[in-house]
Order: structure tokens, then C-alpha cells, then sequence
């Protein structure tokens, strides 16, 4: 996993365990056809090469997670800590698939003739996953309504980025 470091006048955050979200990273326009009080937009990517060496073949990835303040909202009524670690574990939830992107990699038997491919379907895959497991936070949570719900989320997503 890549250290990408977030610069305070860029528009990405990148994951640090230790710089949580704060109210103020969500610059973007609120969508109030939207019912939802806040969005985080969140993601993962990753930047690869490959060489050889003989018959050594050395494939590097950086694989970044990041958080985009333009593309993230929330309306001026959301302004709680309870909401806040909600859009928190959506940024968290990213990270996990990234993390199992990773996994996935080191799984991986990469070589010359397939390696661009391989690389994309398991980003896909990751990336799918991702999504899924977004909405589904978002669905038992029923957007941070469901409070004991949510308490069962936060509960997993913390035990989860513990062993990250």
C-alpha cells in the first residue's frame, strides 16, 4: 500500500488512520434532491510497472486510497460527530477494499503475457466488492437511521481497520 500524503490546498485526501474525516473536507455542493444529508466520495487506485530481469519479473504496485472534498457534501443541518464517523466508515469501507485488492495481488500469478489483464479483473472485482459492500452499509444502516445497526457497523469496520 502506497503512503500518498495529502497536501491542505489539494482537493484528495489520502487514507491516514491517522487524520480522520472532519466536517470541513466536505466542500462540495449539497445535492438536496438527494435525501441523504451527507456523501463522501471515496475510492482506490493503483499505479503499476512492470520489468524484467532475465528470467526475474519484478510487477510494482502502489495501491492509494483517497477522498475527494470537491465531489464530498454534506448540508448545513448534518453537523454531528454520530453523522460524521458514519461518512468516516464509508472512507473506512474503502480502504478495506483496497486492502483486499492487496491481498488479492500478492494471491496473484502474474507474468509477462498476463499481468495488464490480471491486474484489471482484480481491480474490477475489488472495485464491484467495494461498491456492494457500500450500499449494504448503507442499506443496514439505512444511512445512519438505524442506530443499533449502525453501532453493529461501527463495531466491524473498527475491528476491521485495527488489524489493517
Amino acid at each position: 500500500m502506497e503512503n500518498k500524503v495529502s497536501n491542505s490546498v489539494n482537493d484528495t485526501i489520502y487514507y491516514n488512520i491517522n487524520r480522520p474525516l472532519s466536517w470541513e473536507d466536505f466542500k462540495g455542493v449539497p445535492d438536496y434532491s438527494n435525501p441523504g444529508g451527507a456523501i463522501t466520495a471515496s475510492g482506490f487506485a493503483f499505479d503499476a510497472n512492470m520489468s524484467t530481469n532475465g528470467k526475474d519479473i519484478y510487477l510494482n504496485v502502489g495501491i492509494y486510497t483517497f477522498f475527494s472534498k470537491k465531489k464530498s457534501w454534506k448540508k448545513p443541518n448534518i453537523n454531528s460527530s454520530y453523522h460524521l464517523l458514519h461518512e468516516q466508515h464509508h472512507f473506512d469501507i474503502t480502504r478495506i477494499s483496497a486492502e483486499k485488492f492487496y491481498s488479492e495481488l500478492s494471491k496473484a500469478n502474474f507474468t509477462v503475457n498476463n499481468y495488464n489483464k490480471l491486474l484489471s479483473e482484480l481491480f474490477n472485482k475489488a472495485f464491484d466488492e467495494n461498491t456492494a459492500l457500500q450500499q449494504k452499509y448503507d442499506s443496514e444502516t439505512r444511512h445512519s437511521i438505524n442506530t443499533s445497526e449502525q453501532v453493529k457497523w461501527n463495531d466491524k469496520i473498527a475491528a476491521e481497520i485495527k488489524i489493517l
